[in-house]
C-alpha cells in the first residue's frame, strides 16, 4: 500500500512504474483481458524513455500473445545499452531502488525482453548477461532482495537459452600481465569452466587481475570470486547514514553486564527508507533478549534479528538529520580478551554504499 505521509521514497515508487510493474507480473502469469493496462505501459514507457519501464513493457508484450511492439522495444533498448552491457533506469525501480541496485534490475528485464525476442541479438545478450553476473558479490547476492530476484531470473532465462558453449576457445587469467592459468573448452561443453587456487598468484599489494579469451568470437561470461578479511572496511562517503559505537568499560568481570551504545544517524535532510545497521559485540558477550524485546516495544528498533554476534536492526524511515541512539547493555559471559568486530549501517535498497565503525577491545577476567 502507498502511504502518502511516509517521510520516505520507498513505497512510493511512481505512479507510471507502479502501474508498469504490475502489468509486468500479471502478464508473466498469463492473466487474460489485459490488452488496456499493456496500452497503457507501452504509451507510458514510450513516452518516459526509461530503460527500466521500457524493459517492464517489452515483457509485458512478449508474455501477452506474443506483441509485436515488443520487437519495437527491443530495438530502442538495443540502442541505449552501456558499453559495459548494463542498462540505466532513469529514477528508480519499483521497490525505488537506485545505484548499482537499479542498474542490476533494469539491465535483468532488458536482458529477459532480448530473450523473448525473435531474432535474438546474441552479442548484446551475452554482454548483459556477462554484466549481471559480474555484479554478483562475494556473499553470492547482487544487491538488494529485488535486484537479487531480477538478476536469477534473468540468468536463469540465459541458462536455458545458452545450454552449451557454440565455439572452441580458451580462458585465461592474468595477474599483473603475466598469464598465471588457462583452461580449453570446446563447443557443446555443458558444465562450468573453472580457474580454481589462484591466491597463491596474488600476493599482498595492489594488482591488476585479467581475464582474457582466446581462439573465440565471442567471450563468455565469467565470475571472479575474491575472498577476503580485513577488521575494518572502508566506508564509502556517498552513504546518507552514519554509525558510531563505543563501550563504557575495557574491562569487566564474567557476569557483569557492559554498556555498549550504538549511534545511528540520517546524515541528509531528507527522508530515508529502509535504514538498517548490523551491529557487531565482542565474542565473549550476549545480548540479553529482555532488553531487545524492550527496544522493540518502545520502537527504539523496529524489528531486530540475531545472528551469531551481531544483531541486524532494521528501521522502516528515518526522518531528516535523525539520530537513533541504541544502548545495549551486554552481558560478559566468557574469560578473555575480544576485539569488537566491525559495525555498519546503510540503505537496505542501496546496499553498495555502507558505513563503518568499530569499538575498542574488551577483556573479560573471572
Amino acid at each position: 500500500m502507498r502511504d502518502s505521509k511516509a517521510l520516505d521514497s520507498y513505497g512510493r515508487a511512481s505512479v507510471d512504474i507502479t502501474n508498469a510493474y504490475i502489468t509486468y507480473a500479471l502478464s508473466a502469469a498469463q492473466t487474460p483481458n489485459l490488452e488496456k493496462e499493456i496500452d497503457y505501459s507501452f504509451d507510458k514507457a514510450e513516452a518516459s524513455a526509461d530503460a527500466y519501464m521500457l524493459a517492464l513493457s517489452a515483457n509485458s508484450l512478449f508474455d501477452h500473445n506474443r506483441d509485436r511492439r515488443g520487437e519495437k522495444i527491443v530495438k530502442e533498448l538495443l540502442k541505449m545499452q552501456n558499453e559495459n552491457g548494463s542498462w540505466t533506469g532513469k529514477s528508480h525501480s519499483i521497490t525505488y531502488s537506485t545505484g548499482n541496485a537499479l542498474l542490476v534490475e533494469t539491465t535483468s528485464l532488458a536482458l529477459m525482453a532480448l530473450l523473448k525476442s525473435e531474432n535474438v541479438p546474441f552479442e548484446q545478450v551475452n554482454n548483459a548477461a556477462n554484466y549481471i553476473v559480474k555484479a554478483r558479490n562475494g556473499a553470492g547476492d547482487f544487491g538488494n532482495t529485488q535486484s537479487t530476484i531480477m538478476a536469477l531470473k534473468a540468468l536463469t532465462a540465459y541458462a536455458k537459452y545458452s545450454k552449451k558453449t557454440n565455439e572452441n576457445g580458451n580462458i585465461e587469467f592474468y595477474v599483473d600481465g603475466e598469464q598465471v592459468a588457462k583452461a580449453s573448452y570446446e563447443a557443446g561443453r555443458k558444465d562450468a569452466i573453472v580457474l580454481s587456487n589462484l591466491a597463491k598468484f596474488v600476493p599482498s599489494g595492489k594488482h591488476l587481475l585479467e581475464v582474457r579469451y582466446s581462439g573465440c568470437k565471442n567471450p563468455l561470461p565469467y565470475s571472479l570470486a575474491v575472498n577476503y578479511h580485513t577488521t575494518m572496511p572502508v566506508s564509502n562517503k556517498d552513504c546518507k547514514v552514519s554509525i558510531k559505537s563505543k563501550l563504557a568499560v575495557n574491562n569487566a568481570k564474567t557476569g557483569e553486564t557492559v554498556r555498549y551504545t550504538v549511534t545511528v544517524t540520517n546524515t541528509t535532510n531528507d527522508g530515508l527508507p529502509s535504514t538498517m545497521a548490523i551491529i557487531a559485540i565482542p565474542a565473549g558477550c550476549t545480548f540479553q533478549p529482555w532488553q531487545l524485546k524492550e527496544m522493540t516495544d518502545k520502537k527504539v528498533m523496529d524489528y531486530y534479528e540475531i545472528r551469531g554476534n551481531k544483531l541486524m536492526a532494521y528501521y522502516r524511515q528515518m526522518k531528516p538529520a535523525e539520530e537513533k541512539t541504541i544502548n545495549f547493555d551486554l552481558k560478559a559471559e566468557v574469560p578473555g580478551t575480544y576485539e569488537t568486530p566491525a559495525s555498519t549501517a546503510y540503505l537496505y535498497y542501496t546496499n553498495e554504499l555502507k558505513d563503518w565503525c568499530s569499538a575498542a577491545k574488551l577483556t573479560i577476567s573471572k
